[in-house]
């Protein structure tokens, strides 16, 4: 049987474009279409030393964060588990003449069961959007009365002292000018004491908001490996398993029409589900940058400065489901096809202690699956076979078969915002993984690595 581990050379798709573009670990469970309303998490105050009276409840926010990580797990789940619906179909071939006469019969109890998972996803999203729209609320609440209690104790400044044209100084930190603080600049703790950090724009994450949401375990979303998944495939619409399995690896133009054909028909039936977590990796200094919050960095293999928006991701991406079946930097370095031969736009050198993975919740509707071809006829004929918009001439590496040279499910992210946290991991030589980074909408990035971040092992 063919396999997908043979190592291949790379496509520079991957990484050439300046930005980032990354579940669950049980698959067969469904949630109660039903779930409970989120509820703040309360807890009663400590009596005071008197009669009694003075208790009361305290707000946990971060419960409420927690809680968002949760849902969003179980989002995923239910997400993956629609998706095995959806694949099945009781067809009168494949029940044979004693079954044919309960093909209807089945066919009807599976589209009852693929409204009722589509009615879950849409209660567990539902629950995750109030659950975060309270949390959202009372940490405003929270940071304005935290606000308002330390400006009521701070004592009275004295007057500005002039400076010698006339001016008063600014407040340490260039507050007054509007230039944004230096890289090392550290922001002091929040009011209040609440835990948690501020990133150098200034803005503050909760504890639990910096934990670890997209863990390597979390985005195995799916019962069985790419390869199986591929082949699955291929037997579903007729197609030799084996045979399709090597067809993935040779570029589209050593295919035939029909293979070609074969090709799109098989790969269409990959899916990248609403909110499946996407990867991507990235060279070093871009994830330095990031980290920074850095709108531009210079490359190391050719010395130009390169511009960037952190906020942003697009390029070549992979389902986490399929990422998370390696851990190391040479399997990734092996699957992605990353070997640039020397020509510096690889993002993990060979033999690298490290590599820098994003990862973030996909929208199916901004990215397409990385159909192509080397030639321009070819590449045509994808386009016409795919129904994409615009062809794809791409140089080799680059297949043009919806997959990396290393046979990974592809897709090419539109460049756009990030549709809400996106994480940043290193994967280490040694198979585990620590967290280096979360991005929050309207606050940037925050680099945890000096708290530890969060780390796991292969899986």
């Amino acid at each position: 049987m063919a396999t997908h581990h043979t190592t291949h050379t790379s496509t520079p798709h991957h990484t050439s474009t300046p930005h980032h573009v990354d579940t669950s670990p049980t698959h067969h469970e469904t949630p109660s279409p039903h779930p409970t309303e989120p509820r703040p998490a309360h807890e009663p105050h400590a009596s005071t030393g008197g009669g009694g009276h003075g208790s009361g409840y305290a707000l946990h926010t971060e419960s409420l964060g927690t809680m968002e990580g949760h849902l969003g797990r179980t989002r995923d789940k239910v997400h993956a588990v629609g998706q095995t619906v959806a694949g099945a179909n009781f067809g009168a071939q494949s029940m044979g003449v004693v079954g044919a006469g309960m093909t209807g019969t089945l066919n009807g109890t599976v589209s009852a069961a693929k409204e009722h998972v589509a009615r879950a996803g849409k209660a567990v999203e539902d629950a995750g959007a109030r659950t975060k729209a309270v949390r959202e609320h009372y940490q405003t609440t929270e940071a304005n009365n935290a606000a308002t209690i330390a400006s009521a104790a701070k004592p009275v400044d004295a007057p500005p002292t002039k400076t010698a044209g006339g001016g008063n100084n600014p407040p340490p930190g260039g507050g007054g000018g509007g230039n944004p603080p230096p890289d090392n600049f550290t922001m002091p703790p929040s009011p209040g004491g609440g835990g948690g950090m501020r990133n150098n724009q200034g803005h503050h994450a909760t504890t639990a908001e910096l934990e670890g949401q997209y863990t390597r375990q979390s985005m195995q979303t799916r019962p069985t490996s790419t390869d199986n998944q591929i082949r699955d495939a291929a037997g579903r619409l007729g197609y030799d398993p084996d045979q399709h399995l090597a067809m993935t690896l040779k570029p589209t133009d050593q295919l035939t029409p029909a293979q070609r054909a074969e090709i799109v028909a098989v790969r269409n039936e990959l899916k990248a589900n609403p909110g499946e977590i996407m990867t991507k990796v990235v060279k070093p200094e871009m994830a330095e940058a990031t980290l920074q919050n850095k709108t531009s960095y210079d490359e190391v293999s050719s010395g130009d400065t390169k511009k960037f928006d952190p906020g942003q991701v697009g390029g070549s991406v992979a389902r986490g489901s399929d990422t998370a079946q390696y851990g190391t930097p040479g399997e990734f370095r092996d699957k992605l096809a990353l070997d640039d031969k020397g020509a510096g736009w690889t993002p993990i050198e060979d033999g690298a202690p490290h590599a820098y993975q994003l990862r973030y919740p996909g929208d199916p509707n901004s990215m397409e699956i990385s159909y192509g071809g080397t030639d321009a006829r070819t590449a045509h004929e994808m386009q016409v076979l795919s129904g994409q918009p615009a062809p794809r001439p791409w140089d080799p590496p680059f297949l043009g078969t919806g997959y990396t040279g290393g046979g990974v499910p592809e897709w090419i992210q539109t460049r756009a915002d990030y549709g809400g946290r996106a994480e940043m991991y290193l994967v280490h030589a040694d198979g585990t993984e620590s967290l280096a980074g979360v991005y929050l909408p309207d606050r940037g990035w925050f680099d945890v690595r000096g708290r530890g971040g969060s780390s796991a092992g292969t899986p």
